[in-house]
C-alpha cells in the first residue's frame, strides 16, 4: 500500500494496536482540518498534523507501528 493511501482509521488502528496513543480529528487555528496525536491520558503530543501523510511519516518511525501497517492481519 502506498503511504498516501492509508486512511485515518487505518493509522489510528495501528496506533491503538501498538502504542497507548490514538489519533483524533481536530481543527487548527485557521479553521482547517488537522489531526492530533494523543497519549494514553488524552493529552496532545506535539503540534497538530495538517495531513495524514505527515501522521504516517511520524508514526511509522515506531517499528511496531510500521510492521502493523505493512501487514495488519
Amino acid at each position: 500500500m502506498n503511504t498516501t493511501d492509508f486512511t485515518f482509521d487505518q493509522l489510528n488502528e495501528a496506533l491503538l494496536s501498538c502504542t497507548p496513543c490514538c489519533l483524533t480529528h481536530e481543527t487548527n487555528e485557521d479553521g482547517d482540518r488537522a489531526f492530533a496525536l494523543r497519549d494514553g491520558c488524552g493529552d496532545q503530543m506535539g503540534d497538530l498534523f495538517d495531513d495524514l501523510f505527515d501522521v504516517y511519516d511520524y508514526i511509522s518511525n515506531n517499528s511496531d507501528v510500521s510492521s502493523y501497517l505493512a501487514d495488519p492481519a
